[in-house]
């Protein structure tokens, strides 16, 4: 393992009432909740006794990622998994740093180490309570990097903040060395580290994490086994309605009686389909579908129950149709509404006898196979006009499920986009694709007249335009921006942005470059100006 190589996606687990880094729990903490707490601390205690209670809480914090790096990878040396922590201190948000210089000798022991950072957590919460600092005020930074290298190292090893962007500069410069080559001149910073055996502390919590990883494993299989009907092929169902599809899905997946879903086109019939025959004693055994609608009547005939050689011109060989090859399984006939009144006869054959006869056959063949039929027709209406047999209907429709399209279950549209983003991510091999959080809105309040297939569709749209893997709304379909705003998505999002950063360099040209003065006039933090400045020269 290098250390570059680290990835926020594979470290950090998000799920409901749960934040963790490879089973040790994480919490999300607002910065200005920090800058409060940290002013308190300063205010009660003193700012050398809250430096050291800050440094403390870096060192700790450290020394426990350090074992969760050694725990979880095998790196390439010594030296790669030190040259991890600025890649943590990335990714846990912390700052943007970076090595600027490292020299380190395996025998004896010795380290000397530069690290900058900008954009620092610290630094903006520090400025937005108490103003511009006097000296460092990256203390819990301060305390990582320590905490960190000294566990890789196995020996003392302390960073100091020889310059911070709290008191001048555009960066903060931290500087570590092992205990030997600080000599005197650590001697006063040393009583900021002072406490007790962490080390012990962070082995005994390694262990933990190992047998609660282990509980936890157990406790997902219990968990998923007793919320089965809140899942359809791994996807969180929300929604009640959906739920009760889900809860009589179930309980007829063990009979074989005949089962008509009805619902609007692209409302899932067919994934509802196969997720009963999943589920079911014959899920063994094949599932087949077709699509009625999709086949003129004599090769729907053909490729339901197959023909003989020589039946018609062309027929050089036996062929099997849907019915005998799904045998013992499932076969789903979709647009069932749809089919002529020939084929409803012979259908109407093979449900009451449970046998077939092929094209050009004289003889018939017993069938085991279940029928799920689906179609987003009104049969009953259909019967009424003389267009469907009523026999056949009450044939098809001992067990029904009717399916609420998904503006009746909005509930259940994010887990739904998300599920089709990491499949988008698995058929187009890319590596994030996620929703921006102003796309979540428009997903949510878009009528969805052509149901989860729509969804699908725009979400691909979507991937294929982003060039980040953000889904924004300028790279949706316009026609589902549209019904949310009276200008396209692409217009309206494109435009402020645009103004955004034209508004910025204007202030900077009035200040002489001067970022300070300018994030002042712009009533915003400086390091939110140097972050809005980053994404502009991307």
């Amino acid at each position: 393992m290098k250390s570059f190589n680290l990835n926020i996606a594979e470290l950090i687990q998000f799920s409901p009432g749960f934040i963790g880094l490879q089973g040790r729990r994480l919490l999300l903490h607002d910065l200005s909740t920090l800058g409060q707490f940290r002013k308190d601390l300063i205010n009660t205690v003193g700012s050398a006794m809250a430096q050291r209670i800050l440094t403390r809480k870096g060192l700790f914090w450290g020394q426990a990622d350090a074992a969760a790096m050694q725990r979880l990878f095998t790196w390439d040396s010594k030296a790669e998994m030190i040259k991890a922590a600025p890649e943590l201190i990335k990714i846990l948000g912390l700052a943007y740093a970076g090595i600027h210089s490292f020299e380190f000798d395996t025998i004896p022991k010795k380290l000397s180490m530069t690290i900058t950072c900008a954009d620092s957590a610290e630094v903006e919460e520090y400025r937005n309570e108490l103003g511009k600092s006097d000296g460092s005020v990256c203390w819990v930074i301060t305390g990582y990097l320590s905490g960190y290298v000294s566990y890789c190292l196995g020996s003392e090893v302390y960073f100091k903040e020889t310059k911070c962007q709290g008191a001048e500069g555009d960066d903060c410069i931290f500087t570590g060395k092992d205990i030997e080559s600080w000599g005197n001149e650590f001697r006063k910073d040393q009583s900021f580290f002072v406490a007790e055996d962490f080390h012990t502390k962070v082995q005994e919590l390694s262990r933990r994490i190992k047998e609660q990883q282990r509980n936890l494993a157990i406790s997902r299989k219990q968990l998923l086994a007793a919320k089965k009907s809140d899942l359809l092929l791994g996807i969180e169902v929300r929604s009640k309605t959906f739920q009760n599809v889900i809860t009589f899905a179930d309980r007829v997946a063990s009979v074989d009686s005949t089962l008509l879903i009805t619902g609007e086109t692209g409302s899932g019939k067919e994934v509802i389909a196969r997720y009963i025959h999943d589920n079911s004693p014959r899920k063994k055994y094949p599932f087949l579908a077709v699509n009625c609608s999709a086949l003129p009547e004599t090769l729907l005939e053909n490729e339901l129950f197959g023909h003989k050689a020589g039946s018609f011109t062309g027929a050089k060989s036996d062929e099997v149709g849907l019915f005998e090859a799904a045998r013992h399984g499932t076969i789903f006939l979709d647009e069932i509404g749809d089919i002529s009144p020939m084929i409803q006869v012979k259908l109407l054959r093979v449900l009451q006898s449970k046998e077939i006869r092929a094209i050009g056959d004289t003889k018939t063949q017993t069938v085991d196979v279940r029928v799920i039929s689906a179609t987003n027709r009104d049969l009953d209406t259909l019967v009424a006009e003389g267009k469907f047999r009523e026999d056949l209907l009450y044939r098809l429709r001992v067990l029904h499920i009717e399916l609420p399209p998904l503006r009746e279950r909005t509930e259940d549209i994010l887990p739904l986009a998300r599920s089709i983003l990491d499949k988008l991510i698995l058929k187009m091999n890319s590596r994030n694709l996620h929703l921006a959080p102003e796309t979540v809105d428009i997903l949510c309040s878009y009528s969805w007249p052509g149901n989860v297939r729509e969804l699908e569709n725009a979400l691909e749209h979507a991937a294929v335009l982003s060039t980040d893997g953000c889904i924004t709304p300028s790279v949706l379909p316009s026609s589902t921006t549209s019904g949310s705003s009276g200008v396209s998505g692409e217009q309206k999002f494109t435009a402020l942005s645009d103004l955004e950063m034209s508004h910025i360099y204007s202030i900077l040209q009035k200040t002489n470059g001067n970022r300070a003065k300018a994030a002042q006039l712009l009533n915003i933090s400086e390091s939110t100006l140097y972050r809005r400045l980053r994404k502009f020269k991307k």
